[in-house]
């Protein structure tokens, strides 16, 4: 830590003395600042067996999978939004179950029957101009809604339970 204001010292002084030198001193120490950073770079963790590399292939892999399950859950949820049009109350659901990603337990259900059918069943009715139909659709929607509710209060529940039996441990590992 010495040595910074020493150099920018040293540096200006010979500036003042003879100022054509400062073109010579910050090629200098633009060369010295690539090679330190080149060698910053190579001295990070490089993992060398078949094993770590493995274990980040499947980390990858899963976080993919993780994000295609998102974006058809909220794909498949914004197109009955646009056919259909959640009220206020709907969308704030619906908001809030997608921000937890609280689908994971019912993603096959979610993604293979329910969704679908009520996509399904709000272009046919669609089709007819809404007439004759329209109670029911609302009547699926408000079903889905219901849900999705009850999902976002099990994730919120299961949060709290695994927060007291941290606590729990805790206070038994502590002596308390």
């Amino acid at each position: 830590m010495f040595y910074l204001p020493l150099s920018i010292f040293g540096t200006s002084l010979i500036g003042i003395i003879y100022p054509p030198s400062l073109w010579i001193i910050s090629l200098l120490s633009l060369g010295f600042s690539i090679y330190a950073i080149k060698r910053h770079n190579q001295n990070r963790f490089k993992p060398k067996s078949k094993e770590f590399k493995e274990i980040e292939k499947i980390k990858k892999k899963k976080e993919k999978i993780e994000i295609d399950k998102h974006k058809t859950i909220s794909d498949q949820l914004e197109y009955i939004n646009l056919n259909w049009e959640y009220n206020k109350t709907q969308s704030q659901i619906v908001d809030r179950f997608l921000t937890l990603k609280a689908y994971k337990n019912r993603y096959n259900s979610l993604n293979a029957s329910i969704l679908p059918q009520i996509i399904t069943l709000i272009d046919s009715c669609n089709e007819k101009k809404r007439v004759g139909c329209k109670r029911e659709v609302s009547k699926r929607v408000n079903e889905l809604v219901k849900l999705l509710k009850e999902e976002i209060d099990f994730i919120k529940k299961d949060k709290k339970d695994d927060f007291e039996i941290t606590l729990e441990v805790f206070d038994r590992l502590s002596g308390g």
